[in-house]
């Protein structure tokens, strides 16, 4: 059963803009694994950091309250699909059930559509 739903979407270019004014943004708001993961794509990491920025937002859409960036990680598994794991406070918060999430972008957007999913 469907119990949330969010969506989100940003200009990558923002994200660009606010990294490049704030450094420490990519800290912030990804976890050590996930900057890995965005900065290993040196061609432009701003679309990967965008888009987990709307998985994000996103997810706290679907679960209806904010949660922390740092305990909401999203990671490709073998096969390049974002997974989604909560730690902490955040896992605690949404309780049961699966996140689902899907990220796309283009040239100049990044969005992210997110499920809450529980079975019942």
């Amino acid at each position: 059963m469907i119990r949330g739903v969010g969506i989100d979407i940003i200009e990558i270019e923002r994200i660009a803009q606010a990294c490049a004014r704030q450094p420490r943004l990519v800290e912030r708001i990804l976890t050590p694994a996930e900057r890995a993961y965005c900065l290993a794509h040196a061609a432009n990491p701003a679309v990967h950091v965008a888009g987990r920025w709307c998985a994000k937002e996103a997810i706290a859409k679907a679960v209806g309250r904010p949660l922390r960036w740092q305990e909401v990680e999203i990671l490709p598994d073998m096969h390049g699909k974002p997974t989604v794991r909560l730690h902490g406070v955040s896992a605690q918060a949404v309780g049961e059930g699966e996140l689902l999430v899907s990220i796309t972008h283009t040239r100049t957007l990044a969005q992210a559509v997110a499920l809450w999913v529980v079975n019942r």
